[in-house]
């Protein structure tokens, strides 16, 4: 049983280059970027200070309702801005309901399984014109 061991610590051994081929990569990262090159950070930081810009700062993590409050604001002052302009129309989407169908057993023993259906409920439509009918 010991000789066995020994013999699989040593191919283990071995395999060591065969690993460093596999993954030449260092399990400890360490970013090495310098001050004009950026910054490191975690993907979903660099995701939100990339999307969001000055909702998140450096070394600040701001929770989610921070950032979707600040998306709000931003969408309020870009739809007041719309409305002070008075010369872009604007087309408001339609309004959509999604459904959600439970399972229930068709005809011929079919079994339907839960899934969701969009119905339009209202169609879109053009606000903020200045166009009118003669």
């Amino acid at each position: 049983m010991r000789n066995s061991c020994f013999v699989f610590l040593l191919l283990f051994q071995a395999c060591a280059p065969l690993q460093d081929a596999v993954n030449p990569y260092e399990e400890n990262f360490k970013c090495k970027a310098r001050d004009d090159a950026g910054e490191c950070i975690d993907t979903p930081t660099a995701y939100k200070k990339a999307r969001y810009p000055g909702v998140v700062s450096e070394n600040e993590t701001v929770p989610e309702t921070g950032i979707e409050q600040e998306i709000q604001d931003n969408r309020y002052r870009v739809v007041a801005g719309l409305l002070q302009e008075g010369k872009k129309p604007l087309l408001q989407p339609p309004k959509i309901l999604r459904v959600l169908l439970l399972p229930y057993k068709g005809e011929g023993e079919e079994l339907f399984m839960s899934r969701y259906v969009y119905v339009k409920i209202e169609d879109s439509k053009w606000i903020l014109t200045d166009l009118t009918e003669k």
